[in-house]
Parts: structure tokens; C-alpha cells; sequence
């Protein structure tokens, strides 16, 4: 998989770029610290740039299969920086996996984190990861919560039932549209509903406005 999305990465990119790419995913040793893995995930992004890419109806149809929402709205870093994840998967032993992807995100900036979460889909036994998806949750990053929160299968898919309301209530909570979350038909449960009116009657008694897509979760 990684070799693809390289090639979808290297579409528009200047020759040094790409010689550079490939120079770094041919290392057998490239998660052999995280310095050397952080030096080349950060340098996708100066290198490469932020340029959304056109994709083909074949590449489309591939990238959804694997597990992308919305991949027409990848930029060619992120596919590169979900190449080097993969392929620094692929050198280390399967017990490391789930710390190294911990570090890799922890120290990344927010757009590294934003690219972390968004590939954790195409990553091998992706239910291992859900510690750190819930985690992520958290932040008080706009970006970096759209990233785990919106066109992104993961949580749907692999968080527990009160990971997955939580998530939700904060959608309403910092203004991002619900109809963004992946599965979010498929995980409406009852005490989602009552979580959901819960809030919309704290803000009808606060005089506040309640958020106009409210309903899609009841």
C-alpha cells in the first residue's frame, strides 16, 4: 500500500522531492529511532507541499477500499507522510507498533498529528490504535479534532460506544457540522439520543441557540 500512495504523493512533485521520498522509504532502518522517522515525516511537508491532488476514478475507488472517506481532499504530504508511517510500520517488529505510532503523533506538530490520525485507517490491525484516536479527542485543536472527527471511518469503526458520544457532543460543543462524522447513523444509540437533548435543553435554558443539525443525532 505504502508504494501506491507514494506514487499518488510523487504525481506533481519537483524531481528532488521525489528522490528524496523514495530515498527515505527504501531505508530499512527507517523507524530505527524516532528522530531519524520524525526528521523525514516533518520533511514531508516542506518538501512536497500542500497541493490537493487529482486522482483517477481507479485511484478513488482504491483509496475509499482501503479505508479514506474523502481522499480527494488529501493533499500530496499527507499521502506521502501515510507512505513513510506505512512503510516505517513495515521495519519494525509488530509488538512496536503501537508505541512508535504513539511518539510519531505525541511529537508531531498539528498538521503531523492531523496525518497521523487520518492514516490510522490504512494502518495494519487498525483497532490497536484506538488509545490513541480516543486521545486525541481531547485536544483543543480544531484542526487536529477535525482530523480524527470528520471524513475519517476510525471512530466508527473501533471506538467503544461512550468514546464515540463523546466525540460527538463535542462536535456540537466547538461548531463542527456532525454530518461530517463517518457512521454516525449506523452508531446512534439511545443513550446518544439522551446525551443529545441533554444538551440542546442546557442550551435552550441558557438562552443559548441550539446547533441546527442537532437532529442528526436523535
Amino acid at each position: 500500500m505504502w508504494e501506491f500512495l507514494t506514487t499518488v504523493a510523487l504525481r506533481s512533485a519537483e524531481p528532488a522531492a521525489g528522490d528524496w521520498l523514495r530515498g527515505n522509504l527504501v531505508k530499512d532502518d527507517l523507524a530505527g529511532t524516532i528522530a531519524r522517522f520524525r526528521a523525514a515525516f516533518a520533511g514531508a511537508g516542506r518538501r512536497l507541499g500542500g497541493s490537493v491532488l487529482k486522482l483517477t476514478p481507479d485511484e478513488l475507488t482504491q483509496l475509499r477500499q482501503a479505508g479514506l472517506v474523502a481522499p480527494e481532499r488529501w493533499h500530496n504530504d499527507q499521502y506521502a507522510r501515510a507512505a513513510l508511517l506505512l512503510r516505517g510500520l513495515e521495519t519494525l517488529p509488530f509488538e512496536r507498533h503501537t508505541g512508535f505510532v504513539r511518539e510519531v503523533y505525541l511529537r508531531g506538530d498539528n498538521r503531523e498529528q492531523a496525518a497521523v490520525l487520518q492514516a490510522l485507517m490504512l494502518l495494519p490491525d487498525p483497532g490497536r490504535f484506538t488509545a490513541i484516536a480516543v486521545d486525541a479527542c481531547r485536544t483543543n485543536v480544531r484542526h487536529v479534532f477535525e482530523a480524527i472527527a470528520c471524513e475519517n471511518r476510525y471512530p466508527a469503526a473501533h471506538f467503544p460506544e461512550e468514546n464515540f458520544n463523546q466525540l460527538v457532543l463535542k462536535a456540537f460543543f466547538i461548531g463542527v457540522a456532525v454530518a461530517r462524522i463517518s457512521g454516525l447513523e449506523q452508531r446512534k444509540t439511545a443513550e446518544l439520543r439522551r446525551m443529545a437533548e441533554g444538551y440542546a435543553s442546557e442550551r435552550r435554558a441558557a438562552g443559548r441557540l441550539v446547533p441546527a443539525d442537532l437532529d442528526l443525532a436523535l
